[in-house]
Formats: structure tokens, C-alpha cells, sequence
């Protein structure tokens, strides 16, 4: 007699009993839960012995490989001997840096790292500071000298000193104009700080911001500045000053100046004040009455020619 066939079963031969519980368990919600995450958790414990297995090396391998040593401020000869006994090998590069000429700088890998024998390890040895000239700034003011400084690569300290130059002239540097230095580095910038003794320029005629400057300048400095209206000269220009032109003075003497200004300009007729003098009523009634002349007296009569 033909059988039943189940096409969700493999097995023709199967009892139709075994295949309607097959059915069941595959098809009921809960089991078929428990199913998956059961599939899950074979594929995670896979997965994790792929990892453990393949990717990190066993105790055994693990015990072959070395520990890099630590080198960074070593000399470059002691650097080279201990990756050497590490049974690594050393890989040296040059730059330029401030550390002492031959000095470990930096490493690769870091010092306290696994590696396999034979493995390289670069190391950064110093060539010591890029040399260069320092710059010729004598002659330029100090904030010239500054910048001129600061774009050759290095700082600069200003240094005031006593020196018969203007005020704020660079004088002299250290160290000298054309030394080689090392970068970064810095340079100190001797600037004028003016003579002791000054003598009083001659700032007549100049314009007061001309006179300030030539002070500023010598190492002097501007007083008091008194105003001249009735003066033809041009409105700013020095027309006194005390001290005189000429005079030894020491250095941050004040100068005082007197400078031309315009005069006030008039006001117009509305706003000009009431100058007209006030006359009391007795004295212009007697002005009035004296305007008028004197008195007319009549002639007596001519009584001789009655008989």
C-alpha cells in the first residue's frame, strides 16, 4: 500500500506520527526560541575559539616573543646594545632637535611593548640644534630688531643700556651679529636707553609734534605746553621753551613749551554782549535839558517914550 510523503520531512519512510511532532516543535513560538538562541550560542562559542585560537598566539608562542627595551635618553651606542640583546633590531633616523647631539629622542614601539625576535625598533637620534647666524639688527629700533628676530626663529630680551644712540636704537646683541646659534634659542638686544647727560635741543619754529619727538628721541621729555593766541605764527608751533636750546640737562628733563594757537573768532552781533553805558534818569534829564539851549529872557517894556 503507498505511503503518505511529507514534504517537510527527509525521510519518506518516517511515521506520520513522528512527522506531525517534528512539526510541532519547529512551529511552536517558544521552542522555536529556544532553538535560535540555542543556534546563537554555538555560533558565539565558534567565534570565540577562532579568536583565542587563531588570532592571539598561545602560552606557547606568546613566550617567544621580546620585550622592547626602554631607550628614549640613552645615547644612541647604549640604544643600539640593548635592542641588539633583546634580539631585535635597531633602526636609527637623524633630527634636528634640542637635545644633546647622539640622544635618544623617541621610539618605535614604546619601551615595555611585546615583539616578535628579529622585529625592527626605530629610534629618533638628535643631530643636535639647527645652527644659524644670528641676524644684524644694530642700527634698526627695537621693535624692528624684535620681528627681525622672531622670523629667523628666535626670542629676543631687551637689555636697556646707557649709549650716546637715539633712545630705542639697537646697540649691539649677544651674542654678536653673524654667531651661530642653535634654534630655538634667544638673543639679548642691547637697546639705548639715551646718554646720562642730554643737552636741550632747539625745538623753536618746530611743530609740537615735532618737538615731542625730537625729546622722545634724545631721551627728554615734553612739560608743560602753554597756549599763545596773540601770536602771528602758525597755529602748533613752538615759540618759547624752557629749558633754552643748549643747556645740559640729565636724562628725562621735562621741556616746557609755549605754542601759537589761532585767536578766538569773534562772535556774531546776536551774541555779542550789551557794552552800551548805563545813564541814571537825573544826568540825562540834564543832558536833555542842556541839548536844548538856554533859556529866551523877555525885554522889559519901553516905558521912556509915554509923556
Amino acid at each position: 500500500m503507498p505511503q503518505d510523503f511529507d514534504a517537510g520531512s527527509t525521510d519518506p519512510s518516517q511515521p506520520p506520527e513522528a512527522r506531525g511532532s517534528w512539526r510541532l516543535w519547529t512551529t511552536e513560538p517558544r521552542r522555536l526560541a529556544l532553538t535560535s538562541v540555542g543556534v546563537a550560542a554555538a555560533g558565539l562559542l565558534i567565534g570565540y575559539l577562532i579568536t583565542v585560537l587563531a588570532v592571539f598566539p598561545s602560552q606557547s608562542a606568546g613566550a617567544d616573543l621580546k620585550r622592547v627595551p626602554e631607550l628614549v635618553g640613552r645615547s644612541a651606542e647604549e640604544a643600539r646594545s640593548r635592542v641588539e640583546r633583546a634580539g631585535l633590531v635597531c633602526e636609527e633616523v637623524g633630527l634636528h632637535h634640542p637635545e644633546a647631539l647622539g640622544t635618544v629622542v623617541a621610539q618605535e614601539p614604546l619601551g615595555g611593548q611585546m615583539a616578535e625576535p628579529g622585529s625592527p625598533v626605530r629610534v629618533t637620534v638628535s643631530l643636535g640644534s639647527k645652527m644659524r647666524p644670528v641676524p644684524d639688527v644694530v642700527g634698526l629700533s627695537h621693535l624692528q630688531a624684535e620681528v627681525a628676530l622672531e622670523r629667523a626663529g628666535y626670542e629676543s630680551e631687551l637689555i636697556w643700556v646707557d649709549a650716546d644712540a637715539d633712545v630705542g636704537e639697537v646697540v649691539g646683541t649677544q651674542p654678536a651679529p653673524g654667531t651661530p646659534l642653535g634654534l630655538p634659542g634667544q638673543v639679548s638686544v642691547l637697546v639705548s636707553a639715551g646718554p646720562r647727560r642730554v643737552r636741550v635741543p632747539d625745538l623753536m619754529t618746530r611743530s609740537l609734534a615735532e618737538a615731542q619727538a625730537t625729546l622722545d628721541r634724545l631721551g627728554l621729555r615734553l612739560g608743560e605746553v602753554s597756549e599763545d593766541s596773540a601770536s602771528l605764527a602758525a597755529p602748533g608751533t613752538v615759540l618759547r621753551q624752557s629749558p633754552r636750546a643748549g643747556v645740559e640737562v640729565a636724562r628725562a628733563t621735562r621741556v616746557s613749551v609755549s605754542v601759537a594757537v589761532a585767536p578766538p573768532k569773534p562772535l556774531p552781533p546776536e551774541l555779542r554782549p550789551d557794552t552800551t553805558p548805563v545813564v541814571p534818569d537825573t544826568l540825562r534829564a540834564q543832558q536833555d535839558t542842556a541839548s536844548e539851549g538856554p533859556a529866551t529872557t523877555p525885554a522889559p517894556a519901553d516905558t521912556s517914550s509915554g509923556g
